[in-house]
């Protein structure tokens, strides 16, 4: 039995290729997670790395709470089923099963109890004695995952197991795996591309994509309450349709025109209307509206529709329709239609409490769920202000903020599922009034007011959790959960430790330049500014530094990225890490007479994991030059010497 813990984890390759991007999830004990993606999402370089096949280029792995990032893969009490099944032809099926055993000297009278009892549970007991070219597909898949059990590992890995059989047999081993879990009580980390499988195993489904974790909930919260646009479309099947649009303001009232209804708008809910125009959007854009097939029905009014294709599907048709105006297909599914025929006119009733907005260019969801909330806030020498309310942080949170973190147009974020109830060590409490409420399957959404704040505070519910309109509630916000970003959504909020960025240095001023000497011998040289010889506090400022970018560094860089080098004004400098924001990449670097590492916000054209140094340009606006008081030895007076004469 084993809880895993991934923190912040990287895996890049040679040449700054990122396979995984600050990957961070939490897997309790006897669960059964499922990583899902399109193929090169990072899916299976993830599970890779949980099993020490890949090395992990920075953050953390924990199983039991132990670190586990240096432990070698046979040590790590885990087992991996492989899409291909890696049976040795040469053995029989028991053989197989037994053989990691047997490697590890195990008594045969021991390996024998474990090989039958792993048979009965997979019911293959009638094939022990036959070679896996005797055995099907999915006779072989299960000898694969009987060599696992047998080793009775903490936890299963399972990457692809199913990719390799057919239809009908993927369906009923889906329902075997899933029984094997019920079974064994042990977790499962298992990888998939196919959205059904996901769906139908996982208790927790990670939604990936290009090396980034989408959203990762529950399979019907998923479905209900997609984050953006790109896990909205994945899952579901046929996938929901989307169309671009425009907002149509009228009183109280917001509705959505859609792309090719010019003189027809449908509105949404009053509680949509609230959640839309309490964001604070610019309601001149376009959007994209999203509405499933499963929520479109036939109906008397509605939006017109021709229809283009039909598909009876037994228990129910999808249809195939065309919106004047509309350049692609509007689908909806319902249950057993045979009236529609190729060429009707229909009516599209589409139900408003199922409908989605998406930003064309962030693709986050605008009404809903989001995926985090972003309050527009203050943060001053230790304290976040919102509104009329106040959270105080300590000196450890203080310590992973940049030091633009601290101004007045800032935003707190912080995720729907990290809003807690209780009252905890790490988290700060915070006043709010419910506005409304919308009801979700397994969860209620509550739309709350924090006072003098615009958007909602929005977090999720359990339903025996009795919370009415217009209850006054206390919720509380974990420190290590709240992110402070800029409007740009580029965090000002570091995983690693941020330092100060000073070093001791020399300046001298002569024949018109003033070289200032960083302790351990790298200078800068500039134009005279200023200031008097002497020793000072070298401050680097955290935003005003840039890379060194020249041909010979990336040949295909375009001319103007290029920087040149001043001599003098550049100092050499070692890669550490980097944590990829939105439009900068906050680095951490190791420079020469600097006691601690350095950290910057720079342009996310640039990676550290593409060169281990490079030069960084340092212009005169970038540092501050803080006087160190020379020390002077006190003198004491003697008290005889120190009586005034008679």
């Amino acid at each position: 039995m084993a809880s895993l813990k991934l923190k912040h984890i990287y895996k890049v390759y040679g040449g700054g290729v990122r396979a995984v991007n600050d990957f961070n999830l939490d897997i309790k004990d006897k669960s059964f997670v499922v990583l899902v993606g399109p193929s090169g999402c990072g899916k299976s370089t993830t599970l890779r790395m949980v099993a020490g096949l890949e090395t992990i280029t920075s953050g953390q792995l924990y199983i039991d709470n132990t670190l586990v990032n240096d432990v070698e893969s046979k040590n790590r009490d885990i087992a991996m089923v492989f899409q291909s099944y890696a049976l040795y032809p040469h053995m029989t099926v028991y053989q197989n099963m037994g053989f990691s055993l047997k490697l590890r000297h195990v008594k045969s009278a021991i390996i024998k109890e474990k090989v039958l009892k792993a048979a009965e549970v997979l019911e293959i007991s009638d094939l022990l004695d036959r070679k896996p070219k005797e055995l099907s597909g999915g006779q072989r898949q299960r000898v694969a995952l009987g060599r696992a059990i047998v080793r009775e590992p903490n936890v299963f890995l399972l990457d692809e197991p199913l990719s390799n059989l057919d239809a009908k047999l993927r369906v009923q081993m889906r329902t075997e795996i899933t029984k094997l879990h019920e079974k064994l009580q042990t977790t499962f980390i298992y990888v998939t591309h196919d959205q059904t499988e996901a769906m139908t195993m996982g208790d927790t489904i990670v939604v990936m994509n290009k090396g980034y974790i989408q959203q990762a909930d529950a399979p019907v919260t998923l479905f209900e309450d997609p984050v953006n646009l790109f896990v909205a479309t994945f899952l579901g099947s046929p996938q929901m349709n989307i169309i671009e649009s425009e907002l149509v303001v009228k009183g109280n009232k917001i509705g959505a025109k859609l792309e090719g209804l010019e003189n027809n708008t449908i509105w949404f809910r009053d509680e949509t209307a609230k959640q839309i125009r309490n964001s604070g959007i610019d309601l001149e854009k376009k959007y994209l509206f999203g509405v499933r097939p499963d929520h479109i029905r036939i109906g008397q009014t509605g939006v017109d529709a021709h229809v283009e294709a039909v598909e009876q599907l037994g228990d129910e048709t999808i249809i195939y329709t065309n919106i004047e105006g509309h350049k692609g297909h509007v689908i909806m599914k319902s249950p057993l239609v045979t009236h529609v025929r190729v060429n009707d006119d229909i009516k599209l009733d589409i139900d408003m409490q199922r409908v989605y907005l998406f930003d064309k260019d962030s693709e986050h969801s605008l009404i809903g769920m989001p995926s985090y909330n972003k309050l527009p806030c203050k943060v001053e020498d230790g304290k976040i202000i919102l509104g009329t309310s106040e959270i105080p942080f300590d000196e450890e949170y203080g310590s992973h903020l940049l030091s633009g973190a601290y101004a007045d147009n800032r935003f707190l974020a912080i995720k729907p599922e990290h809003i807690e109830f209780e009252e905890t060590e790490s988290n700060r409490s915070i006043k709010v009034k419910v506005d409304f409420i919308e009801e979700r399957t397994n969860y209620n959404i509550i739309f709350a007011q924090i006072d003098g704040v615009i958007p909602y505070l929005i977090f999720k519910a359990n339903k025996d959790r009795k919370i009415k309109v217009g209850d006054e509630l206390v919720v509380y916000l974990p420190l290590d959960h709240i992110a402070i970003y800029d409007e740009n959504d580029d965090s000002y909020f570091c995983r690693e430790v941020v330092f100060p960025n000073v070093a001791d240095a020399t300046v001298k001023t002569k024949d018109g330049k003033t070289t200032i000497s960083i302790n351990r011998g790298q200078k800068l040289v500039y134009e005279d500014l200023g200031v008097a010889d002497g020793k000072y506090q070298f401050v680097l400022k955290q935003d005003k530094c840039e890379p060194v970018i020249t041909r010979k560094v990336a040949k295909t860089i375009p001319e103007e990225v290029l920087t040149k080098v001043n001599n003098g004004e550049f100092l050499s400098v070692s890669c550490y890490d980097e944590e990829p924001q939105h439009k900068m990449n906050t680095i951490f670097v190791k420079i020469k007479g600097f006691e601690e590492y350095v950290t910057l916000n720079i342009k996310n054209q640039f990676s550290v994991y593409k060169m281990s140094s490079f030069k960084m340009k340092v212009p005169a606006d970038g540092f501050e030059l803080i006087p160190v008081a020379e020390e002077t030895e006190e003198i004491k007076e003697d008290p005889e010497t120190a009586k005034p004469e008679q």
